[in-house]
């Protein structure tokens, strides 16, 4: 063999050498992204079990505030009198009978670092009365504040004590002014003019490790270790498609334009390309600016406009040079995170049928500092209806833009609300991707801060609704919501649609009373007839009805006296002789407040796509008592912003708009005969005391139809007045079958965002810690 030879087999020796290294290192990627994985899903697991311990300390919480448990512990009171003396005061000083203290945040096992501002919250009362909530912090001023926050819970749990309903506290403080270490938080109920109830907490200030807000404590744990993950699965990804990103520019702030800019350069996927199209800017700068980027990196494709179009004919002219399977949109002064584009393509390997595509997105101040997190849900067709929540950061498949077309130039200053209501029309699959991809500008200059600017996009808002509307659902019409900035699509009622109203009574009389005049006192819609089916033990109910129908032709009396309370198998039988179209089931403690809030959940749950409706319950002190049902909450199901204050928004006006949600209360469930009894009506045998009524909405959820909310259908609802206080407390073997019938949706509710708390029915950030 002579030395060419001897150097051909070598090389070829090499080469295969080379060959098995490559195929080595594919095999050992994926087994490293396997195992990542699995780490990932025992990670969830943990969290799940974190979420059941908090649902078991809410439970001991509802025990030690329990009336058997009070009942026992004034027993002991007695008995200690008899006792001879040991001088001990327990470890509260000056600690009366009947004086509650109770610090929820934060908590004494509570190790986590902070810095910045500290909330100190929780509840107290006492039967002399409360003056003020005291905190001492080792090296600040003494705060004092007195307690009114709404706390329904404690007002439950205590209805002898808590005459307002605003047991709650909360007092904040400024960590920064204070140096790292271990600080004893003081806590003092002052009554009469003295402490009556001392208790104490502790917080672990730290300005180099700990966490100015809750948002950044969120990023620390969640979105840290989430980045390190999908690097490592970046190589593994089978598709790799194009993705072009489009800016339209005109006039940029340099520093935010090149930060844009920056934010799609610095992308750890790389096969992309930035279309950029400039809007016949005056600014030398932004030429500038531009120019060099064209010029550093080959995928930058930069388009001048030779007279100013607008944002619409900017981005089109943006997007005619785009190229790639899927397009983005990115507006001039907002960045992406690191990775946007990396979890886009992991959400198309994932989904490769997907034709629209959006993520979470949060907002950045002038110094760059990120807040306002948005944690949105899964596809909800009627929220987009409501607000434009997809919004940032948006992805389209190339073939269905070009099916829907490009911006429309009419509707400038809501021309992406406009896309994105095209494209949802047209799109086979919707996917959310959980992650925050989106830092959104907030900036003295943004429309959120120009009052003029906000009345222009609202308009063009209405607009794209109304041209939405006239699309695909006829008859429709679009007003403001309760909200400004929000909207109320209207849906016709066909005339001759009867609502039967299904009241089980379990025996108040004037509970019963109140409910059913605030019905027929306020009640606008007249097209309805009222079934009370009476779960009593005496002739009181039958009585009061009898009264009634003397007035009321449409009253309806069924006898179900002396049999067990079975809340599914009252409420079907009543049901089997109810005749109507639809039928709402309504509790007996609760009473109407908005005129026209039959109205309001039958125009919804007529249509066709619809299966359940529920309206937005406030307990008598104003506060939420249902705004939706959450599955996963407690390791079950809980009530979306309960305890809050429902004479304000929260969450994005999550509380104030129509949305789609998994479930809703059957203290007012309005659905259609035929769809009612698709599902089988209410589970009779497995949820007879609780549950049914979450049941029920995830049967009819699993035939396809949607569930909605509606905050326009407002009740007051004194909660569980008809149940026995062993009926309070649900069941074990209900929690046990809900738990393994709905045990996927509890995992993971699409209308809850997996970022939001399982431990608290808030909506506040999810915690690891």
């Amino acid at each position: 063999m002579n030395q060419s030879d001897s150097a051909e087999a070598h090389l070829e020796t090499t080469q295969e050498e080379i060959r098995q290294l490559r195929s080595e290192l594919r095999n050992s990627e994926s087994h490293l992204v396997r195992l990542l994985e699995l780490l990932e899903s025992q990670r969830e697991q943990l969290d799940a079990q974190q979420a059941s311990i908090a649902r078991l300390d809410r439970i001991l919480m509802d025990v030690t505030n329990g009336r058997l448990w009070r009942t026992l512990r004034a027993a002991g009171n007695v008995v200690k009198k008899f006792l001879p003396a040991n001088g001990a005061a327990g470890n509260s000083q000056g600690a009366r009978k009947n004086t509650y203290l109770m610090c929820d945040e934060p908590l004494l096992t509570d190790r986590k670092l902070r810095s910045g501002p500290i909330t100190v919250r929780g509840w107290c009362l006492c039967e002399d009365g409360v003056d003020a909530v005291e905190l001492e912090v080792p090296g600040l001023p003494l705060f004092r504040v007195q307690p009114s926050m709404l706390r329904p819970d404690v007002k439950k749990a205590h209805p002898d004590l808590d005459t307002t309903g605003r047991a709650g506290f909360l007092i904040e403080f400024d960590s920064l002014l204070l140096p790292k270490g271990s600080y004893p938080l003081t806590l003092r109920l002052i009554s009469l003019g003295t402490v009556a109830r001392e208790v104490k907490s502790l917080v672990e200030i730290d300005h180099e490790k700990g966490f100015s807000s809750d948002y950044q404590r969120w990023i620390q744990e969640f979105e840290r270790p989430g980045e390190d993950l999908i690097q490592l699965k970046l190589p593994s990804f089978v598709r790799q498609p194009l993705i072009s990103v489009l800016v339209p520019v005109y006039n940029t702030e340099p520093g935010e334009l090149t930060a844009a800019l920056e934010s799609v350069l610095s992308q750890s996927y790389q096969h992309w390309e930035l279309c950029v199209a400039d809007d016949f800017s005056d600014r030398s700068e932004v030429h500038e600016i531009l120019d060099r980027f064209a010029a550093k990196d080959r995928r930058i494709k930069v388009a001048y406009q030779q007279q100013r179009g607008g944002i619409s004919r900017t981005s089109n002219a943006a997007w005619q040079m785009a190229t790639g399977e899927y397009i983005c949109f990115l507006d001039h002064d907002d960045t992406l995170a690191p990775h946007a584009l990396a979890y886009v393509c992991e959400a198309l390997n994932q989904n490769p049928s997907a034709e629209v595509l959006y993520s979470d997105e949060d907002k950045i101040d002038t110094q760059g500092k990120r807040l306002e997190p948005f944690c949105k849900p899964d596809w909800s067709p009627d929220l987009l209806l409501s607000e434009n929540y997809m919004c940032h950061l948006l992805v389209l498949r190339r073939d269905l833009a070009q099916k829907i077309g490009l911006f429309d130039p009419v509707l400038d200053g809501s021309q992406d609300y406009d896309l994105i209501l095209r494209a949802a029309e047209q799109a086979s699959h919707v996917a959310h991707v959980p992650k925050i991809l989106y830092h959104w500008r907030a900036g003295v200059a943004s429309t959120a801060s120009s009052m003029e600017h906000k009345q222009y996009s609202l308009n063009a808002a209405r607009k794209a609704l109304e041209q939405s509307c006239r699309r695909s659902a006829a008859g429709a019409h679009v007003e403001p919501g309760s909200v400004p900035g929000r909207w109320r699509v209207r849906y016709p009622i066909p005339e001759g649609t009867r609502v039967s109203i299904i009241i089980a009574a379990g025996g108040r009389i004037e509970v019963l009373q109140a409910n059913l005049n605030s019905i027929f006192g306020k009640t606008t819609y007249l097209d309805y007839e009222i079934v009370v089916i009476d779960n009593s033990r005496t002739n009181t109910v039958e009585k009061a009805v009898r009264d009634f129908q003397a007035g009321h032709s449409n009253l309806r009396y069924i006898d179900w006296r002396n049999k067990p309370f079975n809340y599914s198998a009252i409420n079907n039988a009543a049901a089997r002789q109810c005749t109507s179209p639809v039928l709402l089931f309504l509790n007996d403690d609760t009473s109407v407040i908005t005129p026209d809030w039959l109205q309001a959940m039958l125009e919804l749950v007529l249509r066709p796509e619809v299966g359940a409706v529920g309206g937005k319950l406030l307990y008598p002190n104003g506060a939420i008592q249902h705004a939706g049902v959450v599955m996963g909450i407690y390791d079950n199901c809980g009530h979306a912003f309960k305890g809050m204050d429902g004479s304000t928004g929260h969450y994005f006006d999550f509380t104030d708009v129509i949305r789609d949600v998994s479930a809703v209360t059957g203290a007012c469930l309005m659905t259609r005969s035929s769809v009612f009894w698709q599902a089988d009506g209410f589970d009779e045998k497995q949820f007879a005391v609780a549950f049914n009524d979450v049941d029920l909405c995830l049967k009819i959820g699993a035939f396809g139809y949607r569930v909605l909310y509606t905050p326009h259908a407002v009740l007051y609802h004194h909660e569980s007045l008809s149940k026995t206080a062993k009926d309070l407390t649900p069941h074990p073997e209900e929690v046990a079958a809900m738990r393994s019938k709905w045990k996927d949706l509890i995992a993971n509710d699409p209308y809850y965002s997996p970022n939001l708390t399982r431990n608290d029915e808030d909506y506040s950030l999810r915690t690891r810690i």
